[in-house]
């Protein structure tokens, strides 16, 4: 056990669900679970909110693959309260259920059945126990007690998510919540308790099209950035998505990035022979991590390499459609999918190169375990995380996003290299990762986010905003009301260009009263460029448009009173 010490109090982690073969976002769980555990003390019981019969199936695969630990607590809602004995809570208003309900037979018995929007779940003894909508967390959801009295009522899944997790922490005492789910994450923020410290690890990008600061945002991530101020630490993969949350949402005080870690891999002795053209993936068969560009790859590869191999490690949907692909490229002999492995990494010890041909990532694993084992990686540049870990030419090769031809390229050329120096160094870049850089930058994030907790804010708004069109320089002005504001509130205007990374800042000149005004040449504002005005106060920020298209050369003032009130955490 290492000489770091977390702060005190009761760790939880939180997750939607766990399951066997699950990819990053589940495994970085366990992960994190075995190294608090092992290096710092500290127990984290592994929370889940899915419904299932029961969970001992997935319990016991993950202790046979080492990624759940023999006397690890794995915590589900479903199972809990199969069993909780919920007498003695106040009868609840819940309206009853109609309609011819088909039961669902798992574990030896009906544990739900659903008729139309309703799922009801049952104990083993056949007795009602909740009731839930199916498919979204809007409709009313209630639990009952064993002789079936409804005990508790709330209008969607996040109540009951909040209230059960009531249950289960300390009544007392400091308490930290660190969520893997954006789903749970968001519902969870809305405990409103000074003793919880809430925080979400992000596992991919927020951002979809061109993925600049200013792209659309995910419909997954969508409620979960617009409620920053609700977490105590939002933590980032990488410095440059941190960066673009900032950029976007602004730079609050709860903005962490803990990059993942790699447990150190031990070389086997003997040691296994390379074999010097066998290259290797592992990935989900699914449209994010696109294989059909490793096929198209390989298949220039090939051609030059005649020698060379590729071997897939994992399942999905696409896995028809991709053998298709390879029979047709006549790769069939050169070319496998191997399947969902458990002890694929242990094949790494033979590879020569791994590759990674994502559409995105956050902070990818897989590398990470490549590297541990000696194979660089030759990646596409995809946001985020290859080129944080890959010094390109060092210990691996990065090409640019979704260049395939590149990607053989760059794969021919070290195929016929010696990759001894590549190796040693991927194997240094792994080591950077381990337990000690991970830990320790936890311990930051559980600091900081204890020192912040007592200045955190939820501030209400009121905007008069006005834009000064004159030939040159364009001028904004106006007055932010800000309830409870105190010296340290930012004030910030901006202009931009759509799929544009520049972001042109207006220098303004603040007042006490939080009064603004500040001048841009026409000539610095990008062509059909955007403008908004906001402010950064610790935990929470917020910024509002400026709706008028500064091409016109007539005097107008706009955007008068645009007002926000009541903001939520």
């Amino acid at each position: 056990m290492s000489d770091l010490v977390l702060p005190d109090g009761s760790y939880f982690s939180v997750i939607g669900n766990v399951r066997i073969g699950a990819g990053g976002q589940t495994r970085l769980a366990m992960l994190r679970h075995r190294l608090f555990r092992t290096h710092a003390g500290v127990e984290l019981p592994i929370v889940t909110y899915n419904p299932v019969p029961t969970y001992e199936p997935i319990r016991a695969e993950m202790r046979r693959t080492g990624q759940l630990m023999d006397d690890s607590p794995l915590i589900n809602l479903h199972e809990d309260l199969r069993v909780r004995d919920l007498t003695g809570l106040p009868t609840a208003e819940v309206a009853a259920s109609s309609g011819s309900f088909a039961d669902e037979v798992e574990d030896g018995y009906a544990w739900r059945r659903q008729s139309g929007d309703v799922w009801e779940f049952l104990r083993p003894d056949g007795s009602l126990y909740a009731r839930t909508p199916p498919t979204h967390v809007d409709g009313q959801v209630a639990i009952f007690d064993q002789d079936e009295r409804p005990v508790g009522s709330w209008p969607t899944l996040g109540g009951l998510w909040r209230w059960w997790t009531r249950q289960i922490i300390p009544a007392e005492g400091r308490v930290f919540l660190i969520s893997d789910s954006r789903f749970v994450a968001d519902e969870l923020g809305l405990l409103d308790d000074p003793r919880i410290h809430l925080m979400h690890q992000m596992h991919n990008p927020h951002l979809t099209g061109a993925r600049v600061w200013s792209s659309p945002v995910s419909e997954s991530y969508k409620s979960s950035m617009d409620h920053i101020r609700r977490y105590d630490g939002l933590l980032s993969l990488t410095e440059r998505q941190r960066d673009d949350i900032a950029l976007r949402y602004g730079a609050t005080n709860n903005l962490f990035v803990v990059p993942n870690p790699v447990e150190p891999v031990p070389e086997p002795d003997p040691l296994p022979v390379r074999r010097p053209h066998a290259i290797a993936m592992i990935a989900r068969l699914d449209g994010q991590k696109r294989i059909d560009r490793a096929i198209e790859a390989f298949d220039l590869v090939a051609a030059a390499v005649p020698e060379a191999t590729l071997d897939v490690y994992g399942d999905g949907e696409l896995r028809d459609e991709l053998k298709a692909r390879i029979d047709a490229a006549r790769h069939g002999e050169r070319m496998t999918l191997h399947g969902h492995d458990p002890h694929a990494r242990e094949a790494l010890w033979t590879a020569s190169l791994f590759w990674l041909t994502s559409d995105f990532e956050g902070y990818p694993l897989s590398t990470l375990e490549a590297m541990s084992h000696g194979v660089p990686v030759v990646s596409m540049d995809m946001p985020y995380g290859p080129r944080e870990q890959i010094t390109d030419g060092v210990d691996g090769g990065l090409v640019p996003f979704g260049d395939v031809d590149a990607l053989a390229n760059r794969t021919v050329e070290l195929l016929g290299s010696d990759l001894e120096p590549m190796r040693t160094a991927a194997r240094a870049k792994a080591a950077d990762h381990d337990h000690r850089r991970f830990l320790a930058d936890w311990q930051h994030v559980l600091e900081k986010v204890v020192e912040l907790k007592v200045s955190r804010v939820q501030p209400r708004s009121h905007w008069s905003v006005a834009l000064d069109q004159g030939d040159d320089p364009v001028t904004v002005r106006g007055q932010l009301e800000l309830i409870g504001a105190g010296d340290d509130v930012e004030l910030v205007a901006q202009a931009w260009a759509p799929n544009d990374p520049a972001v042109v800042t207006i220098p303004l000149h603040v007042e006490s009263d939080l009064s603004f005004a500040g001048t841009l040449s026409r000539a610095e504002i990008p062509a059909n460029g955007q403008l908004r005005v906001g402010y950064v106060w610790r935990n929470a920020a917020e910024f509002v448009p400026i709706p008028a298209s500064v091409r016109r050369s007539a005097r107008s003032v706009i955007g008068a009173a645009l007002r926000r009130t009541g903001l939520r955490k």
